[in-house]
């Protein structure tokens, strides 16, 4: 019996040291990442008047350091492209947990795939908390989604991992997803080989085919909002095709009576023309330019500027 309790502890003092080893790995993972935002966020780094959070609409076509240069306003863009309504959320909740709360958010929502399927595309980006496993709020909330085994994540780092972390490279931006230090993602040239029709038909919006998992978390944004007496501006901006006002009905119906709705100068000719647009859901950084004045003219008119 004695000798099979020091093969027992023996066996726990190897396992203790080999999962010592994936530690490191999880250390090693952050230390690599490119973009830095959430763990800014879980470090309490971003403190600013104005947040704007939504996925590659917001990312590419709002430019955060024109809105501070000409408001006064501190602005960080916390946008990710491939996100969807969920992530989003989870930016919010995050955000305010370790940050002190902005005055003004500003959600920029997907027409018309905010609360929809929008396939491979558009995602809860677990991508961006893989590498950050290391921090417990971090892995509890994969393990609360599903991602990992609570239990198990717990007691053993190994459980937290996946293939995101045991590529020990350092990584590097590639050229469209390249995060200015606002926190913007600007490109400035145009994706090749598109169909430029510009359609004028409206649209009808897929109720049926809504998921309420995408409903309930844009409704829980709001009412954080609306608790923490943040102004909360929601945006649906310019894509190369009509601006669909079933999708804007919708929004404006499940966003209630608290946000401050803002649809982008539909009558401005600028949106109507490919050469201020990379593709046909997202401006290029002269088009961004433009359509960030916009967003700063409904920022000075919200804050009585």
């Amino acid at each position: 019996m004695k000798r099979f309790a020091l093969k027992l502890l023996l066996f726990l003092l190897i396992f203790l040291a080999y999962d010592k080893l994936f530690l490191m790995v999880a250390n090693r993972s952050a230390e690599i990442e490119v973009d830095k935002r959430l763990e800014y966020l879980v470090n309490g780094q971003i403190n600013k008047d104005l947040v704007i959070i939504g996925s590659s609409r917001g990312s590419r076509d709002i430019m955060a350091y024109q809105i501070e240069e000409q408001t006064g306003l501190s602005t960080y863009n916390l946008c990710y492209p491939g996100s969807d309504v969920v992530f989003h959320d989870f930016i919010m909740q995050t955000l305010l947990k370790f940050n002190e709360a902005p005055d003004l958010m500003v959600l920029v929502v997907d027409d018309s795939e905010a609360f929809v399927d929008g396939g491979a595309r558009i995602l809860f980006r677990r991508d961006r908390l893989y590498p950050l496993v290391k921090y417990p709020y971090v892995w509890k909330e994969m393990a609360k989604r599903g991602y990992l085994d609570k239990d198990l994540a717990g007691a053993v780092v190994l459980q937290r991992l996946n293939k995101y972390n045991f590529d020990l490279r350092q990584k590097s931006f590639t050229p469209i997803d390249t995060i200015i230090e606002c926190g913007s993602m600007p490109v400035s040239w145009q994706q090749k080989g598109l169909d430029w029709d510009y359609s004028s038909l409206e649209r009808t919006y897929p109720l049926d085919l809504e998921i309420q998992e995408k409903v309930i978390a844009f409704q829980n944004m709001i009412q954080t909002c609306e608790e923490m007496d943040i102004k909360l501006m929601i945006l649906f901006p310019p894509n190369y095709r009509a601006h669909s006002q079933a999708f804007e009905d919708r929004v404006r119906l499940l966003g209630g009576q608290h946000p401050y709705f803002r649809l982008y100068d539909t009558e401005n000719p600028i949106y109507r023309d490919k050469d201020y647009y990379y593709d046909t859901n997202h401006l290029m950084r002269k088009g961004a330019n433009i359509y960030t004045e916009e967003v700063i003219a409904y920022i000075n008119e919200l804050t009585g500027d």
